[in-house]
């Protein structure tokens, strides 16, 4: 396989398997048909769901159970509240093809991933064949009338493969993510749980504080609170409605990363305080620069750059393609495709990477900042 486009790419998959009808199961099936896929199943384990979803129209087929469900399929998507993920990835294994690959779009991965291999080495089968999922796109809807087949178009969609991912997992995936038009970027597990207390639960929690503060004010003062709450305020704490029982088990679930994105935002809290209260306003405005800037660094306008392939030399041994991966993922390179090429002899073949132009250089000393030997391959 190449990664010179979808003509020369990954087939797109003939059967894939969805469990777990809400909004981004349900995004997931509709998506995926959207995609070109021969044949969409889907089941949920609530029956109201699966009446919903029937109604709806978002597979092809609504089975009852996962058994059914995955019959056949090439590529099993587990939609289903983390809880549960380990549980179902482990039943989707025992019913499922042996080749079929299986991914989860949960958004806490660590502990989730080591629970899942662990399940799937115990009972044989085949924990190579997993790779957690993370799509980072999301709507204040949910359940089976909300998904919607552009819900990724755009998105970026994090993957954590491990030492134990098989090559052809992560490729498979990646390949029929890219054709729901969402930004693939590899991570591991440990990686993405940092990284998403500090650019997800972070501002979770601060809308929240922002908005109890002003809630609070509000009672005392009455409504001119509310006459005066402009967009900035509407925007900073758009999130603080979201779901509350939800918020509570992802953040029992990432404590420990939550509580480092909370150290490194009161530090600075306490940077702006004290230049406040000692009027230093030039180490106020100071702050306030380096955020603006980082604010346009980090949310840049959407910008389509020409394309180069690396290829990354590999060896046939545990750990070397999530390296590979990870190494471009932690430093903020988005991966645009990804395909394996192996060697006749089988003791030694290249890992293809799809990144913007811009990203080149960066992408190279990334990855030999990890002792691998890449090159952009030749027009």
């Amino acid at each position: 396989m190449s990664a010179r486009g979808s003509s020369d790419g990954p087939a797109t998959p003939r059967r894939v398997a969805v469990v777990g009808g809400g909004l981004v199961g349900g995004s997931v099936a509709l998506a995926c048909r959207a995609a070109g896929v021969d044949e969409v199943v889907l089941t949920d384990a609530s029956a109201g769901v699966r009446e919903r979803a029937a109604a709806r129209g978002l597979a092809d087929r609504v089975e009852h159970d996962v058994a059914a469900t995955v019959h056949g399929a090439e590529v099993v998507f587990v939609a289903v509240p983390a809880a549960a993920v380990a549980a179902v990835v482990e039943k989707v294994a025992e019913h499922a093809a042996p080749d079929a690959v299986i991914t989860d779009v949960a958004s806490l991965k660590y502990d989730l991933t080591v629970d899942v291999e662990s399940r799937l080495t115990a009972s044989s089968r085949g924990p190579d064949r997993f790779v957690g999922g993370h799509p980072m796109a999301g709507s204040e809807r949910s359940g089976p009338e909300a998904a919607d087949a552009t819900l990724f178009q755009g998105a970026t969609w994090v993957l954590t493969p491990t030492a134990g991912t098989a090559p052809r997992t992560l490729q498979a995936v990646s390949a029929l993510l890219r054709r729901f038009g969402a930004r693939v970027l590899a991570l591991g597990p440990a990686r993405h749980d940092e990284l998403v207390a500090l650019v997800s639960h972070l501002p979770q929690l601060a809308a929240s504080t922002l908005a109890d503060v002003a809630g609070q004010v509000a009672e005392e003062a009455g409504e001119v609170v509310l006459a005066l709450a402009g967009g900035g305020f509407r925007d900073t704490t758009r999130v603080a409605a979201s779901d509350a029982a939800l918020w509570r088990g992802i953040l029992a679930g990432n404590r420990v990363a939550v509580l480092a994105a909370l150290d490194r935002y009161q530090d600075r809290l306490a940077q702006v305080r004290e230049a406040l209260e000692a009027h230093d306003d030039d180490g106020l405005e100071t702050v306030l620069e380096r955020a603006s800037l980082a604010r346009r660094r980090l949310v840049p306008k959407a910008v389509h750059d020409a394309v180069v392939d690396l290829v990354v030399a590999l060896d046939d041994r545990p750990g070397t393609l999530a390296v590979a991966t990870t190494a471009l993922g932690e430093a903020g390179i988005n991966v645009e495709d990804l395909a394996m090429r192996h060697a006749v002899d089988g003791g030694r073949g290249a890992l293809l990477v799809r990144v913007s132009a811009t990203e080149r250089d960066r992408a190279l000393a990334a990855l030999v900042g990890q002792g691998l030997a890449a090159h952009v391959e030749a027009s």
